[in-house]
């Protein structure tokens, strides 16, 4: 369940499209955000879990290059947090 927990705390700092951002993340110190590995707060369990749910279209790829992808939207990061949850809980995604 750890690993679940850890899901949630780190999409909880990216649950607003205001949280989230492409690239390096920091927009400015006054107006932070972070992109999907910054929220996993460089926990290699985490980003471990969100690469396995990453899309099928998307297999082999890094979850940096799918948060930075211009295509991906905030939508879709909140997506795939629900899926590694899902995981991390033993649930059919």
């Amino acid at each position: 369940m750890r690993l679940k927990d850890d899901l949630i705390a780190a999409k909880a700092l990216i649950d607003t499209p205001e949280k989230w951002g492409k690239g390096n993340g920091r927009v400015s110190p006054q107006a932070p955000r972070l992109c999907v590995l910054g929220a996993c707060r460089r926990d290699a369990d985490v980003a471990h879990a969100l690469a396995d749910a990453l899309p099928n279209d998307w297999g082999g790829h890094l979850v940096h290059q799918f948060n930075d992808h211009p295509s991906t939207t905030h939508a879709d990061i909140m997506a795939l947090f629900d899926r590694a949850i899902a995981k991390a809980a033993g649930e059919q995604p």
